[in-house]
C-alpha cells in the first residue's frame, strides 16, 4: 500500500502463529512491530514470548537458545531467564545481576491460535483475547483440526492491518473481488470499545440447482465479519453448512506484515451428516482463495485519506473507519495525518 499515513502501531491482539507451530521446549523467533522476539513453549506446555536479545551481551535468543523448564537460556554465557523475564541463574558466577529482567510480552492460545498483545504506549491488554468459535463448541471434536490443512500465510506482504478490517463493513467489494452475484445487504452493525461486528445477508448456491456448499439448492444466508481491533478479523458463514474464519494481520514494521488466513470446519455437515475432508478441503480451499483475491488489491493501492463514499456505503465505512481511528495511539500526532499529496475530499 502506498501513502498509509500511520506510523504507529495500534495496540490489539495480533496472532504470530498457530498452536501446532510451537512444540514444547522449541523457541522461534520473530520480528514484529520493528522489534525482534522470541516464542517459546516451556516444559508446562506454556506460551510464553519475551524480547529476543540476553541483557547481558546481546546474543539473539532464537538462534541456539535452549527452553529448560519454563526458562529460556541464552546460547551465549548460559544465563538463564525466567518467563517473567527475571534473570535467575548465571552458571559461572553468583547471582550478581538478579535485578536484570528481560522483556516479556503476553500471549495467549485461543482456538488453535497464538495470540500476543501489543500496546502502542506499553500498556497492558485493555481486553481478553476473542475467541472464534461458539464458547459451547470443542476445537478437537467439533471441528476438524486447522493446521496445516485449512490454513495459509502470506509473509512480508505490502500492507498495513487497518486495510483487512476496513473489509468488515465493506459490502460492494464481495461482488467484485469475490465474485458474489449482487451486492450483499448489509443486514446491520454494531460496535464497541474492542469490536466492529458487520452482518450482511447473501443467497448461496443462487442459480445452481446443487452444488458441494449448498447440495440442496440455493440457501438464503448470511456473513458475519467482526473486527477485533486492528489485528484479527474473524468471519462466519452461514449456509446449508456453518465456517469459521479468520483473517490476522501483523505488522513486521511501517510497511510490510505478515497475512494469516485460518478456516474452522465443522465435522457434521447442516443437514447432520458427517461432513468428510473432501468437503472440509473445499471449504478450505475456497475461503483460503477468497482471501488470496483481496492481497493483490491490498498491496498495490493507495491510501485515500477521506473517500468520496457513496451514499449506499458511506454510513457503516464512515462509522468503521471512525472506530479504527481510536486503536492509534492518543499522541499520534502530525505522524498520523496522510501526506498532503494523498488528500482527497
Amino acid at each position: 500500500m502506498y501513502n498509509f499515513p500511520h506510523k504507529y502501531f495500534a495496540s490489539s491482539w495480533y496472532q504470530v502463529g498457530w498452536s501446532a507451530e510451537f512444540p514444547r521446549g522449541t523457541v522461534v523467533p520473530l520480528r514484529y512491530f520493528n522489534k525482534d522476539f522470541v516464542a517459546y513453549r516451556g516444559e508446562s506446555g506454556d506460551m510464553h514470548i519475551s524480547d529476543a536479545f540476553c541483557r547481558h551481551f546481546g546474543a539473539h535468543l532464537g538462534y541456539g537458545g535452549t527452553v529448560e523448564g519454563d526458562c529460556i537460556i541464552c546460547p551465549f554465557h548460559g544465563w538463564k531467564w525466567a518467563a517473567d523475564g527475571q534473570n535467575v541463574e548465571i552458571p559461572y558466577s553468583q547471582p550478581d545481576q538478579m535485578n536484570l529482567t528481560l522483556g516479556t510480552w503476553t500471549v495467549r492460545e485461543v482456538d488453535g491460535l497464538v495470540l500476543m498483545w501489543y500496546g502502542a504506549d506499553g500498556e497492558g491488554p485493555t481486553s481478553d483475547p476473542p475467541h472464534f468459535l461458539p464458547t459451547s463448541a470443542s476445537l478437537e471434536d467439533d471441528f476438524w483440526e486447522i493446521y496445516p490443512d485449512t490454513t495459509e500465510v502470506w509473509k512480508g506482504v505490502r500492507f498495513p492491518p487497518q486495510v483487512v478490517q476496513e473489509n468488515a463493513a465493506d459490502s460492494a467489494h464481495f461482488k467484485y473481488v469475490h465474485g458474489a452475484g449482487q451486492v450483499p445487504e448489509i443486514l446491520g452493525y454494531d460496535w464497541d470499545e474492542h469490536s466492529f461486528r458487520t452482518r450482511f445477508s447473501f443467497r448461496f448456491g443462487d442459480g445452481f440447482d446443487s452444488t458441494w456448499a449448498t447440495p440442496n439448492g440455493p440457501v438464503d444466508g448470511r456473513i458475519t465479519t467482526t473486527a477485533y481491533g486492528l489485528g484479527l478479523a474473524g468471519g462466519h458463514v452461514e449456509s446449508f453448512d456453518t465456517a469459521y474464519t479468520l483473517a490476522a494481520t501483523t505488522p513486521i514494521d511501517y510497511e510490510t506484515s505478515d497475512h494469516r488466513c485460518t478456516v474452522w470446519v465443522p465435522r457434521v455437515r447442516g443437514d447432520g451428516s458427517p461432513l468428510d475432508e473432501k468437503i472440509r478441503d473445499r471449504w478450505a480451499r475456497q475461503q483460503i482463495t477468497q482471501h488470496a483475491a483481496d492481497v493483490p488489491v491490498w498491496e498495490n493501492m493507495t491510501y485515500v485519506h477521506k473517500p468520496p463514499f457513496a451514499q449506499a456505503e458511506a454510513t457503516a465505512l464512515r462509522n468503521l473507519r471512525k472506530w479504527i481511528e481510536k486503536h492509534y495511539p492518543a499522541d499520534a500526532g502530525d505522524g498520523a495525518k496522510p501526506p498532503a499529496d494523498s488528500v482527497v475530499n
